[in-house]
């Protein structure tokens, strides 16, 4: 998919980089609305004299356990090496090297380690950005079977931002339910920033599109019908370029998602039933669902819960809202209503 402009979003991490590290800075957005396309492209822009960048997308990695995670930002390809990769921009390469006699250290401390590789690459005078993405893939991963890693992660990092200011730290997810989490957590309070990208504004979609030789027909049914989700988009140009009708592939998409929603819907309590049929309601009427302190929360918790995993809802925390994960969905939901 060709990059499209997303120039205010651009803006904005540009800014928060140039700032003195002071806060975690959390992306977040619907499945598919582009956070690690913006992400890496952001980041191969940067001065590459002045910033050291490590991406790690961790749908590309394999850790189960604390010793995994090591391997991870310790890789041990890069074992023995004298001089730190904390320079320019790296991706899922592994984020620090280790000399011979650190080794001892990495066993005993290795968030100690990170702090010193920070510390020696601002000393160097170098602005180090960690970026992880997809970070809730981490949540349930222990430390020797007490401790959450995720938890203890967390607390290095608002230490490296908040306390030493020595990396901006950008940790990007698709789960806004983990958001919601987050969000709420007092231990993170006054450490941390949201940052929700979401699918494509109708101007974006239409130049898009109109590059692509649609007709005006044509963008306004995919406008209509699927909104800005970038992976769909990209679905429709290429069926379209193979000659097919793209109200077909629309359809797809939409029936795809009725059947899914219906199969979560069938297997619901008879409780958990009339609160999701309320709120797909209110989304299919007004684009969203607003949460007071009148509506169920225990049932709500739980559908909030299993829909986002299914990529049924998406939530807003800031905002108290639940929309459609995609326009597609929220289609499926007119059609089920």
């Amino acid at each position: 998919m060709n990059f499209i402009n997303r120039e205010n979003q651009i803006k904005y991490l540009n800014n928060h980089f140039e700032s003195e590290p002071n806060s975690l800075l959390f992306v977040y957005g619907p499945k598919s609305s582009g956070k690690s396309t913006l992400l890496a492209k952001v980041a191969e822009e940067l001065d590459k004299e002045k910033y050291a960048v490590n991406f790690l997308d961790l749908r590309q990695v394999i850790i189960y356990d604390f010793k995994s995670f090591l391997n991870v930002f310790f890789p041990k390809k890069l074992r023995g090496k004298f001089k730190d990769i904390l320079n320019g921009v790296t991706f899922n390469t592994g984020f620090f090297s280790v000399k011979i006699e650190e080794e001892t250290s990495l066993k005993e401390n290795a968030f100690a380690v990170i702090v010193e590789k920070l510390e020696s690459a601002n000393q160097r005078g170098i602005k180090p950005i960690i970026i992880i993405d997809e970070i809730q893939l981490l949540k349930h991963i222990y430390i020797n079977g007490e401790r959450y890693l995720i938890d203890e992660l967390f607390n290095l990092f608002i230490a490296l931002t908040k306390v030493k200011h020595l990396a901006h730290i950008v940790l990007a997810t698709s789960d806004s339910y983990f958001i919601e989490e987050i969000y709420n957590s007092s231990k993170l309070a006054k450490t941390s920033r949201f940052f929700l990208l979401d699918h494509f504004e109708k101007n974006d979609v239409i130049k898009w599109l109109k590059n692509e030789n649609f007709t005006h027909e044509e963008i306004e049914t995919a406008w209509n019908y699927i909104g800005g989700c970038p992976w769909e988009l990209s679905e429709i140009i290429n069926e379209k370029k193979q000659g097919n009708k793209i109200q077909d592939i629309i359809n797809i998409f939409i029936t795809n998602s009725y059947g899914r929603i219906f199969e979560f819907k069938r297997n619901l309590k008879k409780k958990e039933k009339d609160v999701f049929n309320r709120v797909i309601k209110q989304i299919a009427e007004k684009g969203f669902f607003e949460i007071d302190s009148e509506d169920d929360g225990e049932y709500l918790d739980i559908l909030l819960k299993k829909s986002i995993e299914l990529d049924i809802w998406f939530y807003i925390p800031e905002e108290h809202k639940i929309t459609a994960n995609s326009k597609s969905v929220q289609r499926a939901f007119e059609k089920m209503m």
